[in-house]
């Protein structure tokens, strides 16, 4: 039976960027306005299953790329503010911040033998944390750039074995702290691992492909999964695999050969998914939602709800590269009316392009099991002079990757929704020994490129010198802060950096509750290896 519309989770404020099965038939979603959200799945409705957010959870201060559950039943959560945090999710409030990785906090994995937490980090390590301390027990340094996914192995006889993945293209395998095997294969950044139970594991990259593996080290099928980056990778119940990636596509892939089940287009890039013990799908899309598919009949959407869905997808404009098998520019006047469509197609998700009776191009895809063509959008001749997928720059990801010339020399300035132009100007000139005298160029250079962006309500990455957040002495010469009327010298007032910071009254591994420090918090550090992406428009 092919998966069908069971309900659109609404909420979130921004992309839904990671997703995950909770407890007693809930989902838990993390997403780029820095809030977790716990929904509770009602599959007994009478109209088929329904999502009710139950908890909002709110103490991270830039957005959410990795959720989780402990084995206690407690939601976990990490994020690009580099923080960790266990919740006590019936009080909405954090249970413990576990500090530790310099960098945004990418996967977060719970070892189902030992009940350790597996994290991974730009920062090139994972690090291993003890829940019931809330203490860092290992940490893994072997990789030579960003880090995408762990994967504890889960095994009885060595809890502390894990697989790691990231932006050196390389996978690695480990007994605690030691590298047992490195696994390379892939051509580009890895971005997601799963076990393959009696097999291996699974592995899939920006190289568009997934790979499966056994742990001795022979790769043993390379299955070509889309046209651009995937996101994740994971196994249903039944033995199927399953991903998404930037093409807005969740694919079902029969577990013993290429063949593609089924294909479902969604309204925007699909930034995760993830199967439910009851052998569902969630998928958490860059439109702020996530989306709930089921093969059972009892829990799918009303046929209203299924309908509004294929007019949101089909009303989608897709840049023609995006499309399986196109190169070079779209030429509408070479293609069929759309009477073409009246000829079956030979795979699921197989792609074709139309023109309508107005002599626009439209994209179709083929549906296997309900033997028709799907429309998915219009087709545009180009993208618009920005590269397909987010950027990515030694290893990392980007919303803008900016080519920014000065003096002649043209040299990479990355970016993200919700950053702080003025302090990504200043990190730039520092990072490029750059005369101060450009920060105001460099910085509305990036206000005019980045339209509506919004900067994190966090605790801002200003500029302490020149930003609206700078230092101003007080008119009897001295500081002051907050409520006098002033902002806070940041290396001689109260509000001066001191090592260690968590956030205020919070537990926290390692280190106490002072503020944080002002260059470092967000800072972006020199990249290895070379910019990987083109120019942002």
């Amino acid at each position: 039976e092919p998966f069908q519309l069971s309900a659109i989770l609404t909420g979130h404020e921004q992309d839904v960027r990671s997703v995950g099965p909770f407890a007693d038939d809930q989902v838990i979603t993390g997403s780029r306005d820095a809030t977790v959200r716990v929904w509770k799945v009602d599959s007994e409705s009478a109209d088929g299953a329904s999502a009710t957010c139950t908890h909002t959870l709110s103490g991270h201060t830039h957005f959410v790329g990795a959720v989780g559950i402990t084995a206690a039943g407690e939601a976990l959560s990490g994020s690009n503010d580099k923080h960790i945090i266990i919740w006590n999710t019936e009080a909405a409030a954090p249970a413990h911040v576990l500090q530790g990785h310099t960098e945004p906090v990418t996967c977060v994995r719970v070892s189902p033998s030992s009940g350790q937490l597996f994290s991974a980090s730009w920062d090139k390590t994972a690090r291993v944390w003890d829940l019931g301390s809330a203490s860092c027990v290992a940490v893994l340094k072997g990789h030579e750039a960003a880090l995408w996914a762990v994967q504890p192995l889960g095994e009885e006889a060595a809890s502390d074995r894990c697989l790691t993945g990231g932006g050196d293209r390389t996978i690695k395998l480990w007994a605690g702290e030691t590298c047992e095997r490195t696994y390379e294969g892939h051509s580009d950044v890895v971005r997601d691992l799963a076990l393959l139970p009696g097999a291996g594991f699974l592995s899939c990259s920006n190289d568009a492909t997934v790979r499966m593996w056994e742990l001795g080290g022979e790769c043993l099928r390379v299955l070509q999964a889309s046209e651009t980056f995937l996101y994740s990778v994971s196994v249903l119940p039944g033995g199927e695999w399953l991903t998404c990636s930037e093409d807005r596509t969740v694919r079902v892939w029969a577990g013993g050969s290429d063949d593609c089940v089924q294909s479902i287009t969604h309204p925007a890039t699909v930034w995760d998914c993830a199967p439910l013990p009851n052998g569902d799908i969630v998928a958490g899309c860059a439109d702020g939602r996530a989306y709930l598919w089921t093969r059972a009949a009892g829990r799918a959407a009303p046929q209203a709800l299924q309908a509004g869905f294929k007019d949101e997808v089909a009303a989608v404009a897709m840049p023609a590269q995006q499309v399986e098998g196109m190169v070079g520019d779209l030429d509408v006047s070479q293609l069929a009316s759309e009477e073409a469509l009246a000829q079956p197609g030979e795979r699921e998700g197989q792609h074709k392009i139309v023109k309508d009776e107005g002599g626009t191009p439209m994209l179709y895809t083929w549906s296997m099991a309900k033997g028709t063509w799907e429309k998915i959008g219009e087709v545009t001749g180009s993208s618009g002079g920005t590269s397909l997928g987010k950027r990515m720059h030694g290893g990392k990801e980007y919303d803008y990757l900016f080519d920014i010339d000065i003096n002649g020399s043209m040299l990479k300035l990355p970016f993200n929704r919700g950053d702080d132009p003025w302090w990504a100007a200043q990190q730039f000139l520092w990072k490029n020994d750059i005369d101060q005298a450009f920060l105001d160029q460099v910085a509305n250079f990036v206000i005019t490129n980045t339209p509506g962006n919004q900067v994190s309500s966090g605790p801002r990455n200003a500029d302490p010198f020149t930003s609206g957040g700078s230092y101003r002495p007080a008119a009897n010469g001295a500081g002051s802060s907050g409520a006098n009327g002033g902002n806070a010298d940041p290396f001689t007032s109260g509000g001066a950096y001191r090592p260690g910071a968590a956030p205020e009254g919070v537990p926290s591994c390692g280190g106490s509750s002072a503020p944080q420090d002002p260059w470092m918090r967000g800072a972006y550090t020199t990249a290895q290896g070379a910019a990987a992406a083109a120019a942002a428009a």
